[in-house]
């Protein structure tokens, strides 16, 4: 039997290919829709978590800028006191506490928001920010 006779025969116990190229087709087709839809699912997975990200990190971020905010404030606030009264000795003993203040929280920015790697910043975040909190306490405790 030579090859173009079993090539028909395959084809008779096969039955009409043409009808599989369109299955196969079809098949393609499907699985399209499905790698788009599963695509489209993804990337909206993605956007939400970004955005729940986003809002936990801006209350954190609020929340922490209120803290070292207001430390700083109050500190400016007893200075700029100071120069109202022209207290010479309030203001020369205040004005230096005003720069390690604001020198610690530039310090802060510097090196923990905008400086490492994600996983860096998150594991010593907690840790830099009470450091923080306790130079402001110890500066702000100095002016009283």
């Amino acid at each position: 039997m030579d090859k173009s006779a079993a090539a028909e025969e395959d084809d008779e116990f096969f039955g009409d290919q043409s009808c599989d190229d369109e299955f196969g087709a079809a098949e393609a087709e499907f699985r399209d829709v499905k790698t788009l839809s599963y695509l489209d699912g993804f990337d909206e997975t993605k956007e939400e978590k970004l955005q729940e990200g986003f809002a936990e990190g801006y209350s954190r971020a609020f929340d922490d800028a209120f803290v070292a905010g207001s430390r700083l404030g109050s500190i400016a606030a007893k200075t700029a006191l100071c120069e109202l009264n022209k207290d010479t000795k309030c203001v020369t003993a205040n004005q230096p506490r005003l720069h390690n203040a604001a020198s610690a929280i530039h310090q802060f920015l510097r090196d923990e928001i905008m400086i490492g790697d994600e996983k860096a910043r998150e594991s010593t975040y907690e840790g830099a920010f009470d450091n923080l909190k306790n130079k402001l306490d110890s500066i702000e405790s100095d002016s009283k």
